[in-house]
């Protein structure tokens, strides 16, 4: 087979058509280079293209010339800066593609911060078709081949079918976000209507089921009712299944145009730097003379190993200066600028990442919450190069590793939201963990408890499931690993007090 035959048929795998033009433009290209790389570069420019804002699956000669520009950039990226720290306010956004049946990413547009009514209907839409996909694509739910062993399966039922049906059914599978339209009174609702919901006599499985939360509920309909047997999270879909299905593309943020996971320099990378550590601190109390005796303790067992970054989470100052807070937290961060620089090892080879916390300086405590004001950090930035004042959810990325960190009381809101709360209340950081990697949100809550900016939400998302999710929450330390992902909040003691040991 002819190389421009091939890449006709790579392309038409892929769902795309290419012109003779920019078949015979590829091959120039492909030439020069050794037959055994020609796949995969040809997988780097369909992916290269997937990325384009076109509006036809016909791909043209320029089209074909753009991509393989964005992949040659990406090949060229500097490798010395091995920690990104993405800016959450262009993160990329997927949508799902109806015609090609996957994620896209969507193209790249100026967002207002506060959105327009459709924006809310919208976001709630994307929240439901991104868990009702991963739904689908589940073993148990996913349609069987044809010829291929019927095992036990599931239907997902929409609700406009329940409501539409004069008589009882049984054994109904609804996938929809559990919310009171009325009050006293719960209901299931998707994106085809809204059904009432009986929860008198369920038994809810592990997690924590919170009030605007999607879930699974088995059961029986009649006269209008859904009567729940059972109430379950969505189930998850593993981080290779979801970037096997949206391809090498780059869905996290930062740098270049393929997903960081797929490069072979920043995966020799991690493997050559397997020692790198990152020290993570929350409420970070800079008006404590406590608090700063036992930073200086701290910098100096690190000095002559310096981490690749210090995170200090919010809040930085132990009480509410009323008018006074922008001026108080400016001078501690400059004092803390000037602890810092005694210590010039890690003044040079160590980031100080710093994320607000909800008493913090700044705009209200709508999410995704913006770093803190110059104003406020100017002081440490002339003494402390390395200083990085970050937003709040903020994606870090180091060598293929993905982080996440969001300095918000988080464990709380949803165990006080909860329609149920677990019997065995000793593992609660296993179900918060399992809700949110089930949720693929960071806060599967009512807007009133935690509020988002409606054109931002997908800011907060969680698909594909990270490496890592921090959650500086006001509680007690825990690590747990849920779907691949190791979710874990920094110690604090019961009083609120940091424990420095």
């Amino acid at each position: 087979m002819s190389l421009k035959s091939h890449i006709t048929n790579v392309f038409k795998m892929h769902g795309l058509a290419i012109r003779s033009d920019g078949a015979k433009y590829l091959c120039e290209l492909l030439e020069p280079l050794p037959k055994d790389e020609h796949e995969e570069w040809i997988e780097k420019v369909v992916e290269a293209v997937q990325k384009l804002p076109i509006n036809s699956t016909m791909i043209s000669k320029d089209a074909i010339h753009k991509a393989a520009q964005d992949v040659s950039a990406s090949e060229n990226d500097d490798m010395e800066n091995l920690l990104q720290i993405i800016d959450i306010f262009k993160v990329p956004k997927l949508m799902y593609h109806i015609e090609r049946r996957k994620f896209m990413l969507a193209p790249t547009v100026a967002r207002n911060l506060h959105g327009d009514a459709p924006d809310k209907a919208t976001l709630f839409r994307d929240r439901y078709t991104m868990v009702y996909q991963r739904t689908c694509n589940h073993e148990l739910f996913r349609r069987p081949a044809v010829g291929a062993n019927e095992d036990k399966r599931f239907g997902l039922m929409k609700v406009e079918f329940l409501l539409g049906s004069s008589s009882r059914q049984d054994d109904v599978v609804v996938l929809g976000l559990l919310t009171q339209l009325v009050e006293g009174q719960h209901h299931l609702e998707d994106d085809t209507g809204a059904v009432t919901l009986n929860l008198t006599n369920s038994k809810f499985h592990t997690g924590l089921f919170t009030q605007n939360c999607f879930v699974l509920v088995e059961g029986w309909y009649e006269d209008g009712v859904l009567h729940a047997n059972a109430v379950g999270l969505p189930p998850p879909e593993t981080p290779n299944s979801t970037r096997a299905l949206l391809g090498n593309v780059n869905y996290f943020g930062g740098q270049g145009n393929v997903c960081a996971k797929n490069v072979l320099k920043l995966q020799q990378a991690e493997q050559e730097n397997q020692e790198s550590m990152f020290v993570v601190m929350s409420d970070v109390w800079l008006d404590k003379i406590k608090v700063m005796e036992k930073l200086r303790t701290l910098f100096t067992g690190y000095a002559q190993f310096p981490p690749t970054a210090f995170i200090f989470c919010g809040n930085f100052l132990s009480a509410c200066h009323g008018s006074q807070q922008a001026a108080d937290v400016r001078q501690a961060l400059s004092a803390l600028g000037d602890l810092i620089a005694e210590f010039p090892d890690l003044q040079t080879n160590s980031k100080f990442i710093f994320v607000p916390g909800p008493s913090d300086p700044g705009p209200s405590n709508i999410f995704p919450r913006p770093p803190l004001p110059k104003y406020v950090t100017d002081g440490i930035r002339r003494k402390v190069s390395n200083a990085e004042f970050v937003s709040n959810p903020c994606r870090l990325l180091y060598c293929t590793q993905e982080i996440v960190i969001f300095r918000e009381n988080i464990v709380a809101k949803m165990c006080r939201n909860c329609v149920y709360f677990p019997n065995n209340s000793d593992d609660i950081p296993a179900h918060f963990a399992k809700t949110m990697i089930c949720q693929a949100h960071l806060a599967p809550l009512p807007l009133h408890v935690l509020p988002v900016y409606w054109g931002l939400d997908h800011c907060l998302a969680l698909h594909p499931t990270p490496d890592l999710i921090i959650t500086a929450d006001k509680g007690d330390a825990f690590t747990t690993v849920q779907n691949q992902c190791i979710v874990m909040n920094p110690y604090l003691q019961p009083s609120g007090q940091p424990n420095w040991r």
